[in-house]
């Protein structure tokens, strides 16, 4: 059976530097997912807000998750871009779940393709440079310029006291673009269409979200978007590229709220990266 798109699962949050749980996250997101499994894979599923069906026919399969060993960065790393390069070689979409956002580093590592560019949603630009390991949930855009492994980096919803300028100014240096979160309303009320043609891989961090609709992780930061911001922009700035591949991190349920509003907001971000991911292909 050919599969469209193959999730896995990465509970590692050993790169956090505030307040862990996020290895947590992938459970998480799946007990989340079971909301939409009512849904035959026939007659999934209809989008009232758009009046249109969405992966309609499409397989998705769940890889489980990834073998952690605690204390051993080194070898989960190899383990976790072995995964996902075992996901890439069957012809399948990966789909990864995180986890805190130092696993983004070794899932781009499985792609070893030239030409790929990278799409980081966070509030930070996660270019930390402070640490003596290099290995953070705050470096992974950091680690991708330093290894050369993108074509391009462009980091989107960057807001708060937490960046720091210094970091700021070395990533634009770098030739990489910033797109603040007060720039993405106003592209965004514009029409705005940044990205052109080509091959692209998205990672979407939950703090990208204001802390009223995601509080579930571990570095809230005011002034971020909601759910059809984020909607919206996929199907404006993305129309015309091809998502080889996307992650979802920072999921933190110790840090949610009982409904988990968090966990549930990023199982439904998935179903919508996997529309347009399909949409293109």
């Amino acid at each position: 059976m050919n599969v469209d798109a193959v999730v896995v699962g990465v509970p590692f949050d050993e790169g956090t530097t505030y307040r862990p749980g996020t290895r947590l996250g992938p459970r998480a997101i799946r007990d989340a997912s079971m909301f939409y499994a009512y849904e035959g894979q026939k007659d999934r599923y209809y989008d009232a807000d758009r009046r249109r069906w969405i992966l309609k026919d499409r397989t998705v399969a769940d890889w489980g998750d990834v073998m952690i060993e605690p204390m051993c960065p080194e070898k989960n790393q190899k383990t976790i871009t072995h995964a996902v390069r075992h996901i890439l070689e069957q012809g399948s979409l990966p789909v990864v779940l995180g986890g805190d956002h130092s696993i983004t580093f070794p899932v781009v590592q499985a792609f070893g393709q030239k030409g790929l560019h990278y799409i980081h949603f966070d509030s930070h630009i996660d270019g930390d440079r402070i640490f003596e390991s290099r290995w953070t949930h705050g470096s992974p855009v950091y680690n991708l310029l330093e290894e050369g492994l993108v074509e391009s980096v462009t980091v989107i919803g960057v807001r708060g006291l937490t960046n720091s300028g210094h970091d700021v100014a070395w990533i634009e240096k770098k030739g990489s673009k910033i797109i603040t979160a007060r720039e993405l309303r106003r592209m965004l009320a514009e029409g705005a269409r940044p990205f052109g043609s080509g091959d692209y891989y998205l990672s979407l961090d939950i703090d990208f979200f204001d802390p009223s609709v995601a509080p579930g992780t571990g570095t809230p930061e005011p002034g971020g978007m909601g759910f059809h911001e984020f909607s919206d922009l996929l199907y404006l700035f993305f129309e015309n590229v091809t998502i080889k591949g996307f992650d979802v991190v920072e999921v933190n349920p110790l840090l949610d709220n009982r409904s988990q509003t968090t966990a549930h907001l990023a199982a439904r971000c998935i179903i919508e990266m996997l529309e347009i991911a399909f949409k293109n292909h």
